[in-house]
């Protein structure tokens, strides 16, 4: 059985789809390879059960860093939104994502890494990003072997431009890595391609293969076309919502939309919720007809349940997202059989859900109202759902590395 190398953020265990993604993925990886797992130590602590080896990266925090943990989610004190704006956060930032400091942070880790490298017959290196610390070690094993072959899976362009303070000169420098040492990138939707084909005048060799769901979860769902006639309609939003996502004026299209329509509205966020978004809903006085539900973060099982309980399933972007990534929910709530109203102007979102999948709303009150509206009167069509089943995207993900692997030995 061939060796590889996965370098992610996340291992299986953390309540974000991210974390249920690779958890997904690796029953299938498992079943090919013998795996060394390199990950983030904050997004899972604990060995990762589908590694033969597991190593874990330390990154630099602060006391104000986003994370999973809903305990200690509170209003922002003046000291807080001083050092959010916009300059201090990029300062912050390229400090955070220095190559230099997370190289000395982690000696022992390449170090060991090394030593497998030396003593194993690493086939392949898989790195997932846009979290560009992987890039950082495969730049270190490239440059000390460079005939391993290293592919590396884009989930988002790197030097995006969503929320404040982004470090573009760490972000700029980690796609410079990205496109030196990659043997082939796999892009989750053609606009991520897209992207990397214009970085290089060099023919990359690049694959689109899109994201996926556990379709095994979602054997007993079926469309339900029923909902004009309902005079209460449940919504849920499964996923984290960070850089608050604007979800105050989503919240106030489902007060609009209740006031039309005399429709009870429930509204249950699932996941993970930054200050940004506490405080923006906490400052929300809704009508008695609308009812906000922070669920918080639960098991990806009780997740799921929330999704097959609700009537339209909720996807929000930024106001000024991306115009390359697709959230991973989205594929869920397509395996769900869930209408989907998307508060989006992302192009390969848009692109995906628009009138196929449910509708997708600007980001304004008014809009959000008239979409679901529309979506109470409309038919979708899921019967191609397993188009987007895990087990499909893990093999065509097998198979470009199997491809990369055996051109690499030729």
């Amino acid at each position: 059985m061939k060796r590889i190398l996965v370098i992610s953020d996340f291992i299986e265990g953390q309540p974000v789809i991210a974390s249920v993604r690779f958890s997904e993925l690796m029953e299938y990886f498992q079943k090919k390879y013998s795996l060394v797992i390199v990950n983030d130590f904050k997004y899972g602590h604990q060995q990762s059960k589908y590694a033969d080896i597991n190593l874990k990266f330390k990154t630099t925090e602060s006391r104000y860093t986003n994370n999973l943990d809903q305990s200690n989610i509170k209003r922002k004190n003046n000291l807080e939104k001083l050092l959010r704006t916009g300059v201090i956060l990029k300062l912050w930032r390229n400090f955070k994502y220095s190559k230099l400091l997370f190289n000395f942070k982690n000696k022992d880790l390449y170090n060991n890494i090394s030593k497998l490298i030396v003593e194993d017959n690493i086939a392949a290196i898989f790195v997932t990003v846009p979290e560009i610390y992987g890039l950082y070690i495969v730049d270190l094993i490239k440059k000390k072997e460079p005939k391993i072959p290293v592919i590396v899976e884009v989930r988002d362009i790197i030097n995006h431009s969503i929320g404040k303070g982004n470090p573009q000169l760490a972000y700029k420098k980690a796609e410079k890595i990205l496109m030196r040492h990659a043997d082939g990138i796999i892009a989750l939707s053609e606009g991520i391609k897209d992207y990397y084909s214009k970085l290089t005048n060099q023919k990359l060799n690049i694959e689109v293969i899109k994201n996926g769901y556990d379709h095994i979860k979602f054997l007993d769902c079926s469309y339900n076309q029923g909902l004009a006639h309902k005079v209460r309609l449940v919504l849920a939003h499964i996923g984290s919502i960070y850089k608050g996502r604007n979800i105050k004026d989503f919240i106030a299209g489902l007060v609009a939309f209740s006031d039309a329509t005399g429709i009870e509205v429930i509204f249950n966020i699932v996941g993970a919720i930054d200050n940004q978004a506490y405080n923006e809903i906490s400052d929300i006085e809704t009508p008695e007809k609308v009812k906000i539900n922070v669920i918080g973060t639960v098991p990806h099982e009780v997740a799921i349940k929330y999704l097959k309980e609700c009537d339209i399933a909720v996807i929000l972007t930024h106001k000024h997202g991306s115009d390359f990534a697709i959230p991973g929910k989205t594929f869920e709530y397509i395996g769900a059989c869930k209408p989907i109203i998307a508060v989006t102007e992302d192009k390969e979102l848009v692109s995906l859900v628009n009138g196929k999948y449910g509708e997708c709303a600007s980001h304004n009150s008014n809009d959000i109202k008239e979409k679901l509206k529309k979506i109470l009167n409309s038919q979708y069509d899921f019967s191609n759902r397993m188009l987007y089943s895990r087990e499909t995207q893990a093999s065509k993900i097998i198979n470009y590395i199997e491809n990369i692997i055996n051109s690499n030995e030729q």
